[in-house]
């Protein structure tokens, strides 16, 4: 089901508060896959970024994104701090998309040159590939809070954020499924690499 109109956000399954959706961008042909939170008010749209990212680079360069919605906690963790997968990408009405996202929404924005930027975001179009319901699993869901509580920890260099992932871990490892461990597991191997750096 193809969506043009910004009140729709709600049937692509981005509500008001905070969305943690991946973003794909493109810049000279390169496709970069990473997690994003767009801040949902109402109509008001707003995004954070960090310079120094790839996502940050890429929207700076060409003014958009796509937020692709998935419940797949994996792909958060492996996109915080390193590459997606090759065959992770699929282009869907011109735009680079996750294969496997339930719904993709195109944004555009106009980031500035800072440290920290929020800027506002402008819904497009968007389209809803599936509906995926499940239960809430608490090891999914951390996951997620991992793969974020690294990205800032690596900007930002807060050790808060690097004692909070450790918390975090412990009940991944009680709660979570096997390919939450796994992606909790690999995001610790990319994390202790970054550290000796």
């Amino acid at each position: 089901m193809e969506i043009k109109d910004v009140k729709a956000l709600d049937d692509l399954g981005i509500l008001d508060g905070i969305n943690e959706v991946i973003a794909t961008t493109e810049k000279d042909g390169v496709m970069n896959a990473a997690p994003l939170g767009i801040i949902r008010d109402g109509d008001n749209l707003t995004i954070r970024l960090f310079a120094g990212s790839k996502t940050f680079g890429n929207i700076l360069a060409t003014g958009w994104f796509v937020a692709n919605v998935t419940h797949d906690a994996w792909i958060f963790a492996e996109t915080a701090l390193g590459d997606a997968p090759e065959g992770s990408f699929e282009i869907r009405h011109g735009h680079p998309t996750l294969k496997d996202a339930e719904s993709w929404a195109y944004f555009t924005c106009e980031p500035m040159r800072s440290d920290i930027i929020i800027t506002q975001a402008q819904f497009v179009e968007g389209e809803l590939l599936r509906r995926d319901f499940r239960a809430f699993n608490r090891g999914s869901n951390l996951v997620v809070e991992c793969a974020i509580a690294a990205t800032r920890y690596i900007a930002l260099r807060a050790d808060s954020y690097y004692d909070e992932i450790h918390k975090m871990h412990r009940i991944i490892n009680r709660c979570g499924g096997p390919r939450e461990k796994e992606a909790m597991d690999r995001l610790m191997d990319r994390l202790d690499r970054y550290l000796h750096i």
